[in-house]
């Protein structure tokens, strides 16, 4: 499970739920009505606005923002494409064969075994190109249904905001009809504003920052691989790499290869 993002809306709830007991009735904010005039409302215009499988993708979105994201480990990433490179070096680009089956990143795999089959780098460049394209492109439609949804909740809060008006004036001469209808009114764009700030837009730039890491990991892996194809010095290929990394991450980077070093050494 994703720690932030349960710590977040445990947190978020909590804070709101204790505002309102303390300047009120905690019961007067939960309406059936309400409900289902903001959730309804805004599942079917999901359903409105993309075909079946994508409503799934976008509610599956909602659903991995809660779940632990995969982890993208750059700098022993980058470790791996240095001894495969001194590897190439040394022994030659056939000898990359027999490690292509200790990979554990199947993109890796699938690049290395295009390197040791001798295609052109051209080719090469443009398998990557296309498969970081299509990754990204899978992640923005997840990401553009969620702030879609995002983006209705809201306005289907001020819908039952003016069916709980329309219904409040068109019963005046009723006092007991009066409460409830005044609290459809204004408990539905409570609720749209609660689970559009508090949830959906959360979720959606959570699903953006995870796929932007995605993103990094594969182009590192492209860049390191097209290095390789080329012949690249395994001390060039860790200065390009490395660019990749933040100032810290790049000094840890350093400092662990250099302890590595050091006990190889004796």
């Amino acid at each position: 499970m994703d720690k932030s993002t349960i710590i977040g809306t445990i947190m978020g709830f909590a804070l709101i739920t204790i505002g309102i007991k303390i300047s009120g009735n905690l019961n007067m904010f939960f309406d059936i009505p309400s409900i289902f005039i903001v959730c309804g409302g805004a599942v079917s215009a999901l359903f409105v606005a993309f075909k079946t499988e994508k409503v799934k993708q976008c509610l599956n979105g909602v659903k991995m923002a809660y779940k632990a994201p995969q982890e993208f480990n750059n700098m022993k990433l980058i470790s791996n494409i240095l001894m495969i490179a001194e590897s190439a070096r040394k022994e030659g680009i056939l000898s990359l064969e027999s490690k292509i089956a200790e990979i554990d990143e199947p993109f890796f795999a699938r690049l290395l075994q295009l390197v040791v089959d001798s295609v052109e780098e051209k080719l090469i460049r443009e398998v990557i190109e296309t498969e970081i394209e299509s990754t990204s492109n899978r992640h923005l439609a997840v990401i553009d249904s969620v702030n879609f949804f995002a983006s209705v909740i809201p306005a289907f809060g001020m819908i039952g905001t003016i069916i709980g008006l329309v219904c409040l004036l068109g019963n005046l001469d009723d006092p007991s009809s009066i409460g409830p209808n005044m609290a459809v009114a204004l408990v539905t764009t409570f609720y749209g504003s609660v689970l559009a700030n508090l949830l959906c837009i959360p979720f959606a730039k959570k699903l953006a920052d995870r796929a932007s890491d995605e993103d990094m990991y594969n182009t590192i892996i492209g860049q390191g691989v097209l290095l390789i194809a080329s012949g690249t010095n395994p001390r060039i290929i860790q200065e390009k790499l490395l660019a990749f990394l933040s100032e810290k991450e790049k000094n840890e980077f350093k400092e662990l290869h250099l302890d590595e070093e050091l006990s190889s050494n004796g």
